[in-house]
């Protein structure tokens, strides 16, 4: 049998045509997998874990019961007087309306997300934002009733403030975030810090010459700090409800927390983990001394790395993050391979391409609002990870669309078997 014809290869205008609606069905598939989620979140009717303190001070609210507040209640009660008003305002009552409105927090994460990389002039801002919004730690707790979302954006809505220069925005944006999580003061030192680098460099670290310029770009962030020290003065501890204060006490300082945040960067930044790691190697070749990096790295992990929280050895069947600590305590094998995997991750990580040169700040920053947690959550570090995803430079095309298309289906079997009460990560 002879073939009459040879198979055509697309033309150049089809290859335009092919590569212009490529991104559009990529989103689409994008809404149908979120939808899918909220679908399955508004269906279930059963209260997740941390919802359930949640839910009740948010109806609570809506009851008109504002003084009423549970002794359960860690955070101060921002995000529940929102979503209450929210809830009244749209005329809800049930828990898939408070689901939803915590959605529509998931959708404001990807819209400061995107203005801060637009702010910083990247390119592949599709691509960036599709990962950010399927991260598969951040992208479970979208459905659900939780703070963490709302803290992302309002954190995010503060480097965006930041980025641009509107110091007085970014100091209320960050007000906000603390009404949400208090633990948020933290970003305030750290985008005071980021303002003040370039002022600095380009007065060559002469502070006296640009004092004015310099209390110009600090003073909202320390009206934010000293806001928080008012707090804990009248409140007498950061946990809003000192019932809490024994579950997460005042200034205490742990390695738990940084250290599950390098192991996971090992987990779902492999890729970006390698490019970054030939850098640190090419910086250790120029300056010997960033090799004390990974033996300083493992000799805080093997003197400092414990599991002190009593709330971390529960439900390790169905908590993920208390089975993998469980794991690490109690093998010698598991707990090398946590330390060595953690150390390599802070290699790469110290090799990240960030978008301005005062990018590296982030890391004390995000160290210290760690460590003042004792008790170790993957939730925890998704403020940290969302502000390195947005100031970071992406590595090479196949890497982030590999990177891309595995987070889309670890998020999605993530957030699927936590409404169907199966795990939490």
């Amino acid at each position: 049998m002879q073939f009459q014809g040879k198979a055509s290869l697309p033309s150049p205008v089809q290859k335009k045509a092919i590569s212009r609606h490529w991104p559009i069905v990529c989103w689409l598939l994008l809404v149908l997998l979120w939808g899918q989620a909220l679908l399955h979140a508004r269906n279930q009717s059963t209260l997740i874990v941390d919802e359930a303190v949640h839910v009740w001070q948010v109806t609570r609210f809506m009851q008109g019961h504002l003084r009423s507040v549970t002794q359960d209640l860690t955070n101060i009660p921002g995000y529940h007087l929102l979503v209450a008003g929210l809830m009244r305002l749209t005329g809800s009552h049930s828990l898939a309306g408070m689901r939803t409105i915590n959605s529509c927090f998931g959708l404001l994460c990807g819209v400061f997300f995107l203005l801060a990389r637009r702010m910083q002039h990247q390119e592949h801002q599709g691509r960036a934002l599709a990962q950010f919004l399927f991260f598969p730690l951040l992208y479970p707790y979208i459905f659900l009733v939780y703070t963490d979302i709302l803290s992302v954006a309002l954190t995010l809505a503060a480097l965006t403030a930041t980025l641009r220069s509107r110091h007085i925005l970014a100091a209320l944006a960050l007000v906000a975030a603390m009404m949400v999580r208090q633990n948020n003061v933290v970003w305030a030192a750290f985008l005071a810090a980021y303002a003040l680098y370039p002022i600095l460099s380009e007065a060559h670290w002469k502070p006296a010459q640009v004092m004015p310029d310099l209390w110009k770009a600090i003073w909202p962030y320390l009206a934010v700090m000293f806001l928080f020290l008012g707090y804990w003065s009248w409140n007498g501890t950061i946990a809003f409800e000192s019932a809490q204060a024994k579950i997460h006490p005042d200034a205490s300082f742990h390695l738990g927390n940084p250290f599950f945040l390098l192991f996971l960067s090992g987990i779902f930044l492999p890729l970006q983990l390698i490019g970054g790691l030939r850098r640190f190697l090419m910086m250790a070749h120029a300056d010997l001394r960033w090799l004390m990096l990974p033996l300083v790295t493992f000799t805080c992990y093997a003197l400092g790395f414990k599991v002190n929280s009593p709330l971390n050895f529960i439900g390790t069947s169905y908590f993920l993050h208390n089975d993998l600590l469980a794991l690490v305590i109690q093998e010698k094998w598991a707990w090398w391979l946590f330390g060595l995997m953690a150390t390599i991750a802070a290699c790469g990580l110290a090799g990240t391409r960030f978008i301005s040169s005062q990018g590296f700040l982030l890391y004390p920053a995000a160290c210290f609002y760690l460590a003042a947690s004792t008790l170790i959550e993957a939730r925890y570090t998704l403020v940290p990870l969302s502000l390195w995803l947005a100031l970071r430079k992406q590595e090479g095309d196949a890497k982030e669309c590999i990177t891309l298309a595995i987070w889309i289906i670890i998020a999605q079997y993530f957030a699927l078997g936590v409404i169907a009460l199966r795990f939490m990560p």
